[in-house]
């Protein structure tokens, strides 16, 4: 009789499932004071106080083998709308559903972030009031232990009148923002600490033209960014290696020929202070060449962070957009204070790879020295404030390549102060009986 009871109560665990819901918050406000903020200021320009703020509000559902999740999303400076007006700034952020088939294959479709590695090619944009995602669908396959995963994605962008013919229309935001784009990454893990990935990314931009009244449609120029991701720890030191190729053509119609290393090592003092040594280069375009006119060899770093790496002052946050490329000799302090407090300090020396700028004006390499300050401070799981202090020492070549006449800058600093707070509102895992 008790074998019997038995077996039927495990029958009915079987005839089980469960359903989690949550939902989350996020209020995040950031004073900032700009006196030299991603360029140098000079007698005539006027130091700025503004104050950015992000709300979002987070809805998560997972049931058997479906996972969506919904965010919500007003970002604002504060004063851009009257006070008194009813504007209309709700967005989606996030909105996308995965489908397990099985514990090895999924489908992830929707708006989303796109993070991997080290975030140097795809990230989440977090610094940013606005934040980043793409509205893309991805096949994601796993091994049975997790330690092997193979991602693809694909996305295409179109204008919202587009009915006929989308792939082709003309596209508003062909500038800015690529017309369709695919990617892989195959990412391996190790028990010895070491994990190696490889990424492809293969994305297409309308043909800028400059001449023509009409642009062609027709004509979508191809960009293809590949190469390796490696890092390796134990319990004192943390490597991280990179490297990229980039090959195709840009928008104006130039062979790309560019490329990309990184290395970092982290020495761990203890459980809460380290110090790390960086490196990074991103290749830039010798404009003293008369091969500028059909080359480029100017990296882009994709849709990358413009502030985690080269420096928090942003001089350099998009680095292809002065076409010189960049070279960031980095070293960074971590230190913990109390329970919850942490102190980081990081000095950069940035140089040029080449010696030329766009306008043909040769000039020193050496930019100058970059100096951040960040403190952060967890007052509880919910609630955040975290400060930030920077200045550049800048060279004559660094106001020449800001478009400054030497010897008129100014100090350039940058402060700001960050309250975030991520409220769970309500979260629940309900028992559906499926017999």
């Amino acid at each position: 009789m008790k074998k019997s009871l038995l077996i039927s109560f495990m029958m009915l665990l079987s005839a089980i499932s469960f359903a989690q819901f949550t939902i989350s918050g996020e209020l995040r406000t950031r004073l900032e004071y700009r006196d030299g903020y991603k360029t140098i200021p000079i007698s005539s320009t006027k130091a700025l106080t503004i104050v950015g703020q992000r709300t979002r509000l987070n809805f998560f559902y997972q049931k058997d083998k479906l996972t969506t999740y919904i965010s919500l999303q007003d970002a604002r400076i504060w004063g851009e709308d009257k006070w008194k007006s009813d504007n209309n700034g709700l967005g989606l952020f996030e909105g996308w559903a995965e489908y397990r088939f099985n514990k090895n294959i999924a489908l992830k479709i929707g708006r989303q972030p796109l993070i991997y590695d080290d975030q140097r090619l795809f990230c989440s944009g977090d610094w940013r009031t606005f934040a980043e995602a793409h509205d893309i669908a991805r096949m994601l396959f796993y091994s049975d232990d997790k330690t092997l995963h193979f991602h693809i994605g694909y996305a295409i962008n179109n204008n919202g009148d587009s009915e006929t013919d989308a792939f082709l229309s003309e596209y508003n935001l062909k500038s800015i923002q690529y017309k369709n784009m695919m990617y892989g990454h195959l990412h391996k893990t190790w028990q010895n600490g070491l994990s190696a990935s490889i990424i492809g990314v293969r994305d297409g931009f309308q043909e800028e033209l400059i001449e023509q009244v009409t642009p062609d449609p027709l004509k979508v120029n191809y960009r293809t960014t590949f190469g390796p991701y490696l890092e390796y720890s134990n319990n004192k030191l943390l490597f991280s290696g990179a490297f990229y190729l980039q090959r195709g053509t840009s928008q104006d119609n130039r062979n790309i020929k560019a490329n990309f290393y990184s290395g970092r090592a982290t020495y761990k003092l203890s459980t809460k202070n380290s110090l790390t040594l960086g490196y990074d280069h991103y290749s830039g375009t010798d404009f003293s060449s008369t091969n500028t006119l059909t080359e480029t060899r100017t990296f882009s770093t994709l849709y990358g962070p413009g502030h985690k790496y080269l420096g928090y002052m942003d001089y350099f946050g998009v680095p292809e957009n002065h076409g010189s490329g960049i070279n960031d000799l980095l070293l960074t302090v971590n230190l913990g204070l109390g329970k919850n407090g942490s102190l980081e300090a990081t000095i950069h020396q940035f140089n040029l790879p080449e010696g030329y700028l766009k306008n043909g004006i040769k000039v020193d390499k050496n930019l100058g020295q970059e100096l951040d300050i960040v403190y952060n401070q967890k007052l509880d799981n919910v609630i955040s404030i975290k400060a930030g202090f920077s200045t550049f020492f800048y060279t004559q070549s660094m106001e020449q390549l800001k478009g400054r006449i030497p010897n008129q800058g100014d100090h350039a600093l940058f402060g700001w102060l960050m309250l975030v707070v991520k409220p769970s509102f309500f979260s629940t895992k309900e028992i559906h009986l499926t017999i």
